[in-house]
C-alpha cells in the first residue's frame, strides 16, 4: 500500500567556490558514476573541465540506506560499489556537506529542506543533473528551489524517475483485520496531511484510488 513518495538528490555546499559553473553546467550521470564509484581522488577541475586543483570530498552512506540503493542504481551500481567517506544517516550527511565547501553527497528530499519553511537547509544546494550530456542545464533540468517545487517535479517527471521512490506499507496477503484496514484507510485519507508535514510527498488521487480499490 503506497504511503508517500520521496526522491534522492545529489547535494553540495552552497559555498562551493565553483557553484556558479556547477549550477550552469551540472553533472551528468556518467560523471556522478566516476565521482561516487571510482575510488579515485578527483578534483573539481576534472568535473567542470577547468584547471581547478581543489579536491572533491565524497560522502556516501555507511549504513543500510534506501537512499544509497536508489542513488547507486541511478549510476548503474549497487550500494556496495559506492566509494567515499561513509557516514550514518541523512542528518549526518547534511551536517558533513554544510561543514565542507568542497564536499559532495546525496540525501532524501525530506532532509535537504526545512519542513517548517519548505526552503533549502542552510548551505545546502541540490546539484542539477545534466541528463542529456550537453554540459548545460536546460529548463527541465533546473533544480527546484523549495520543497513544494521538489514534490511537483516528482509528479510532472521533471526529476529523474530513477531517483524517485514510493514509501509503502506491506502485508502478507490482503489485510482483513478491521483495525489494520481502518488504519490503512486513514493513511490514504487524513493521514496524507501528516505525510506533507514531515517533508514527504503526498500521494495524488490516482495512487490513492488505486490503493483504496485494492483494499475492497
Amino acid at each position: 500500500i503506497p504511503v508517500a513518495k520521496d526522491g534522492v538528490a545529489p547535494i553540495v555546499n552552497q559555498n562551493n567556490p565553483f557553484i556558479e559553473k556547477l549550477m550552469n553546467q551540472g553533472i551528468s550521470p556518467d560523471e556522478f558514476m566516476h565521482i561516487f564509484s571510482s575510488g579515485k581522488q578527483i578534483t573539481w577541475g576534472e568535473i567542470l573541465d577547468t584547471n581547478a586543483k581543489d579536491k572533491v570530498t565524497v560522502y556516501t552512506r555507511a549504513d543500510e540506506s534506501g537512499a544509497a540503493d536508489i542513488w547507486a542504481a541511478f549510476i548503474y551500481k549497487k550500494a556496495s560499489d559506492l566509494r567515499g567517506i561513509g557516514i550514518t544517516g541523512d542528518d549526518e550527511m547534511i551536517k558533513s556537506i554544510q561543514e565542507d565547501p568542497l564536499a559532495i553527497g546525496f540525501c532524501n528530499f525530506s532532509y535537504a529542506f526545512d519542513v517548517s519553511t519548505g526552503e533549502r537547509k542552510k548551505d545546502i544546494q541540490i546539484i542539477p543533473t545534466d541528463l542529456d550530456f550537453d554540459n548545460k542545464i536546460d529548463r527541465v533540468e533546473v533544480p527546484f528551489r523549495n520543497l513544494e517545487e521538489a514534490h511537483r517535479s516528482l509528479w510532472l517527471g521533471f526529476f529523474p524517475e530513477q531517483l524517485c521512490r514510493e514509501l509503502t506499507l506491506g502485508s502478507l496477503g490482503k489485510p482483513t483485520d478491521p483495525a489494520i484496514v481502518e488504519f490503512l484507510h486513514y493513511v490514504l485519507s487524513e493521514g496524507q496531511s501528516s505525510v506533507r508535514k514531515i517533508g514527504f510527498c503526498p500521494l495524488n488521487n490516482v495512487y490513492i484510488n488505486y490503493a483504496l480499490d485494492f483494499l475492497k
